[in-house]
């Protein structure tokens, strides 16, 4: 698949190693088993609102497989890889998809195929091909990012701007706002949040990773990229944004004072908003993201898997709950509702839960609109081998456009710079 042996062989483990480590050390001697007690213990670290009743119905279920659950926060991220490399890290964790080739490529996930694969017909094709690399399967998915606007109907009707529906007709509404209320913005450019870019570089069918025969390709700074930066660009340049790191207390702020018009993101931000906006309820509804002139596409800012991580010693039973959690009837409705996850699964598609009508919304069910973005975002994404320092760098980089010391042009051709020189440090080829 994709030629994944040949391109991250070179440096690390090969895939195949990976898989016969997997197979020695999640096997049905280490990993596939019950301890002698007949009970195992399986410790699962996610982010999604909602998993502490899950685990709990399991728990309750399955006497003989007992999850313990840690919601993470802040830079849990980050400790993840610090704990597997040191043997101490939890059996399952809900992971950026994102962040699968490294893991895969340095060890830190078990090959779970033959616990998972049968499976496989319930994920859309997409996010299962998400988590297979060279015909393996090594996550269970959870959930897809389509993007969606949502915007401030009373903000737009008062001043009496349209809701754009084109990124042209977006920049006319920006400075039609200000002109009308210089205190009301259109929009938040966060220089902290990663998936917002990546979703519009999606939508104009870039990608920062591709292969070229047996060699990786980086497109951090390519056509579509350098059009999302002209956006933004403007956008900072003439001061018709905020620029809030999103998540924080400023931010919330911001937002329940009024002061931001639209908020363009994934499937799953519709149920932050409305935790951490409540009063604002009733003035909010979802668009589809504005398009580029001449296409529909909409983008993706990534989905999120469920992994079983190196040194976790019952593989099979970690793999057992964590496709029951993502793939069972029983859990679709309390993913969608409460959890916020536009489904990767047949069933979640199926599921009435998804459609239906949100009060903070209006009354609009909006997942309609997510739907739609799904079926109209390219398949031209690729997943690379070092997504943490890419996004690190490229983040890195935004805070001094915020700053005002460079420009969107000038960070992305520093962050291809640092992405590319990190691959090559690692003994993978790049062709640029």
């Amino acid at each position: 698949m994709r030629r994944w042996t040949a391109l991250l062989t070179t440096g690390f483990v090969a895939l195949a190693g990976l898989t016969a480590c997997s197979s020695a050390d999640g096997g049905e001697t280490a990993a596939g088993g019950a301890p002698a007690d007949g009970q195992v213990e399986i410790d699962f670290w996610g982010w999604v609102p909602g998993l502490e009743d899950l685990v709990e119905t399991w728990n309750a279920e399955n006497p003989d497989i007992q999850v313990s659950f840690h919601r993470m926060t802040g830079d849990d991220g980050q400790k993840v890889e610090a704990a597997v490399d040191a043997g101490t890290g939890p059996d399952l964790v809900q992971l950026s998809t994102h962040d699968l080739p490294d893991y895969v490529i340095n060890g830190r996930v078990q090959d779970i195929t033959e616990y998972v694969a049968e499976h496989e017909s319930n994920y859309t094709a997409q996010s299962w091909a998400s988590v297979s690399f060279d015909g393996r399967v090594y996550g269970v998915p959870q959930g897809i990012g389509p993007s969606g606007m949502m915007y401030r109907t009373d903000i737009l009707e008062e001043h009496g701007i349209p809701v754009p529906t084109t990124w042209d007709e977006y920049l006319e509404a920006a400075r039609a706002l200000q002109a009308a209320d210089p205190d009301v913005y259109i929009a938040n450019l966060s220089p902290g949040e990663i998936g917002q870019w990546v979703q519009e570089v999606q939508q104009a069918e870039g990608s920062w990773f591709g292969i070229d025969s047996d060699a990786w390709t980086v497109g951090i700074n390519d056509e579509a990229s350098k059009l999302v930066a002209e956006r933004w660009q403007t956008l900072l340049d003439e001061d018709l944004v905020t620029t809030e790191l999103m998540w924080t207390p400023e931010y919330w702020a911001r937002v329940n004072a009024g002061d931001i018009a639209t908020i363009s993101y994934a499937a799953w931000f519709p149920t932050a908003l409305a935790e951490n906006a409540a009063d604002t309820s009733g003035d909010w509804r979802v668009a589809a993201m504005p398009t580029n002139a001449g296409s529909d596409n909409q983008g993706d800012s990534g989905g999120a898997a469920v992994v079983v991580l190196d040194g976790a010693e019952s593989a099979a039973a970690a793999a057992e709950f964590a496709s029951w959690l993502n793939g069972s009837d029983e859990t679709q409705e309390a993913l969608i509702t409460e959890g916020g996850l536009f489904p990767s699964t047949v069933n979640g598609l199926d599921s009435p839960a998804l459609v239906e009508e949100q009060e903070f919304f209006g009354g609009q069910a909006i997942n309609e609109v997510f739907i739609e973005s799904a079926e109209n975002t390219p398949a031209t994404w690729t997943e690379g081998p070092n997504w943490g320092t890419a996004q690190t760098a490229v983040l890195d980089e935004f805070a001094e456009v915020v700053g005002g010391s460079q420009t969107f042009a000038e960070a992305l051709d520093n962050a291809q710079a640092a992405t590319v020189a990190d691959l090559e440090a690692r003994g993978l080829t790049v062709n640029e």
